[in-house]
This record gives structure tokens, sequence and C-alpha cells, in this order.
């Protein structure tokens, strides 16, 4: 048995200082004593792995912009040990034979655990793997598709599901094309659609909302739904963003738009916090037709332990944005520090907040909108017990699992 110990996140309880015993990937132990095999004592704080339910690794078909060893080594750097990719690759994740051919890429390069979102399309709920494929959710995108069809997938998958449908909420009657001369062009083709959207779907505890981005769209997110927010919709906004490098979907908002949604995280009423690490070249966002999507799944975490250091943010809410939430809306047993669950952890010093720097991220899209803002970074990160990551240097290579 490896024992870990020092002042840990303990569930329900806060910041302990105790003994972990990790044995086999799982947590066998948290006492206040414990005898083991290496005895390692840490400085700082341990908490659990975050687990990134929406991120964008690019592969297959995007390799130049990511693919699963560089962005799981990003996600493993910023502290995150679990991720869902999501299915709008090249092909899209739509069957079981596009499915299976991605678990083998992930398996084969993935530094984190992964789960993977299968594609809403016309009768999905009608092939005979509907009910059996491993997948983590269903995944319904605006893009390409009519408004009737797509409340009208929406509504199908919802009566017959057994796993969440993860919704990109925006109109498709709202959203428009005009041609961008600043980033606010963006916003205004899409000021109405999240909302909209919103106010037309139903309310079931099958459905989850991605990426809110708006105070009216929070208002309308259907009564039994669960939500996610990023922090580029807490943190940035068109007063301090406006390059059309950050060209998103949705879009970037205002301030208020900001205040009210970090208002809404801090009381839980948003439970969970994502990246949609979106990663593109910096070549093409800075084309005459520059796609959305921004870098995330490395800074997420480092720039929200900073909002805690600064006092913006309690930790209790942090950890269970980032670890127990995520989990637990997806059925898993992980995600706290208690025994019998994954051995799935970071160590972090929540004094030594230092400026994002861009040369020290792993993503291949080399860009981010938060160079140079304020950032605590893990000093450790663990995965089943495994040093995966250390100060920013990736420890392992491969290993990670599907947990579905």
């Amino acid at each position: 048995m490896d024992v870990f110990e020092g002042k840990s996140w303990i569930s329900g309880k806060g910041l302990n200082h105790v003994c972990i015993g990790v044995e086999d990937g799982k947590i066998s132990s948290v006492k206040k004593i414990l005898k083991g095999d290496t005895h390692t004592n840490f400085h700082g704080v341990l908490l659990p792995g975050a687990f990134d339910m929406h991120v964008h690794f690019r592969d297959p078909g995007y390799p130049h912009k990511e693919d699963w060893k560089s962005g799981s080594e990003s996600a493993a750097a910023g502290g995150v040990t679990a991720v869902v990719d999501m299915p709008n690759t090249n092909p899209f994740t739509t069957d079981l034979e596009t499915f299976r051919a991605k678990e083998s890429t992930a398996a084969s390069k993935s530094v984190v655990d992964f789960g993977l979102g299968v594609n809403v399309d016309q009768d999905l709920t009608k092939q005979t793997w509907f009910d059996t494929i491993p997948a983590a959710f269903w995944k319904l995108y605006p893009y390409g598709i009519s408004s009737d069809d797509f409340f009208s997938y929406a509504n199908e998958v919802l009566d017959k599901t057994k796993k969440p449908l993860v919704i990109h909420c925006e109109h498709p009657d709202h959203m428009h094309n005009n041609t961008l001369n600043q980033l606010s062009d963006h916003t205004q083709n899409r000021l109405i659609a999240e909302p909209e959207c919103l106010a037309s779907m139903p309310s079931s505890p099958y459905l989850h909302v991605a990426h809110l981005s708006t105070f009216e769209g929070l208002n309308r997110v259907p009564k039994l739904a669960t939500s996610e927010v990023c922090p580029h919709h807490l943190l940035l906004n068109l007063d301090n963003c406006k390059s059309i490098d950050c060209k998103v979907d949705p879009p970037l908002r205002t301030r208020k738009d900001n205040t009210e949604l970090y208002d809404a995280f801090r009381s839980g009423k948003i439970s969970i916090l994502s990246s949609d690490h979106a990663p593109h070249t910096v070549e093409e966002k800075r084309s005459d037709n520059p796609p959305s999507g921004l870098p995330g799944v490395e800074t997420m975490i480092p720039l929200m332990l900073n909002e805690v250091s600064e006092g913006r943010l309690k930790l209790e809410r942090l950890v269970n944005a980032m670890s127990e939430a995520p989990a637990n809306r997806l059925g898993l047993e992980r995600g706290k520090i208690i025994e019998g669950q994954t051995a799935d952890f970071m160590i972090v010093d929540m004094k030594k907040s230092l400026p994002i720097k861009l040369d020290q991220l792993h993503s291949r899209s080399n860009w981010t909108p938060f160079e140079n803002w304020s950032a605590i970074f893990p000093s450790q990160v663990y995965r089943r017990g495994e040093l995966i990551a250390e100060d920013g240097e990736i420890k392992q290579e491969k290993g990670g699992q599907n947990l579905f």
C-alpha cells in the first residue's frame, strides 16, 4: 500500500490532515495514521482529480489541432484525470463502428481516463445498439439541422434514453452567419439563440445543458435539467476579450452575463464546471473565416483555483463542480477522497499563483485567451494512484481507460 499524508479535501468534512492509502488504483483507507510500503508526506493540499465532461480532442480527423496524446497531456498537466470527448470528429462518432474506432484510438494514446459522447442523428433510438453502446451520453448539435428536427430529436431521445442527453442549446432559427468585422458581431449573430432554444426544451432529468452563456438562458433552463458553465463564460466578455480569436460557440457576452452566471455557479444552481476545450491552430483562428472554439482543459482548474485563492469562490464549491458533480451526473463512483473510490487526485500549493505562460502549455493549438492570467497549477497529478504529471511535466504514456 502507498500512503500519502497531509492536508486533504475529504468530502463532507473539508480539509483535514490525514493519511490516504492507495492499493490497485483505489483509495483503500483514509485514517489519521497509516503504515504502508511507501509513505509520501506532501506539501500543499490534496484535492480530487477533476473530471471534464466536455472536451474536443479532434481525434480522429483533425490531429493538426489536437489528438488524444496532446489533449490528454494538457488535461493531466491541468489536474484533469478524466474527460468525455464530444462526437464532432471526422467521422462523427455516430454509430457502433465509429465509436469503437475512437475508443481504440483513445485507449492507445490517452494519459487520462475517458468517456465518449455519441452524436444524435435521425433514427438514433431505433438502432440495435442504442441500449448497449458504452457511451457517456448522447450529444445533440443545432448545426445543419432544421429547428423542427432539432427539437423532435431531443424529445425522441429524452423519451427513450437511459443516458443523459447533452444539448448545445442554440436555436437553429436564430443562429446567423453575417460577416464578422469584430467579435461582437458574432454575439449579435447568436443574440437570442440560447434563451429561445432553452424555452422550447422539455423538462427532463435526463437533459443536460452544455456551456451556458447568458443570463436569459440561465433563467430558462428547464426545471429538471442540469447544466454546466465554462471558465470563458465566467471570466471573459466583450470588454476584456475583443479579438476575433475569442470567437466561440456560444459567443462571449457581457459583464452582466459573467456576473449572473458566476453567482449561479457559486450557489450550485449551475452544478458543473467544464472546459469545452475546442482547439484550433493560430493560423485557422486568424484566417478570414475563423472557426469557433477556445482551448481550455489545461487552464480550467488552475484559473478557478486562483479564483478560490482570491476569495471569489469557495473551495468546496469548486471541488463539487469539477469532480463530484460531473461524476454523479454520469453515474460514476469517483470524484471524492473516500475509501473505495478511484485514487485520482492532485496536489496544489494554494499560495503559488503564477501567470499562465503559453510555452508551458501542451495543446497543439499553441494559443490561449488566458495568457498571463494568474493561475495555480497542480504540482503533482495522480491517475489511479500513478503519478501522471509533475510541475507540468508528463510522467506517463497512455494508460487511459474507458470509464463506461
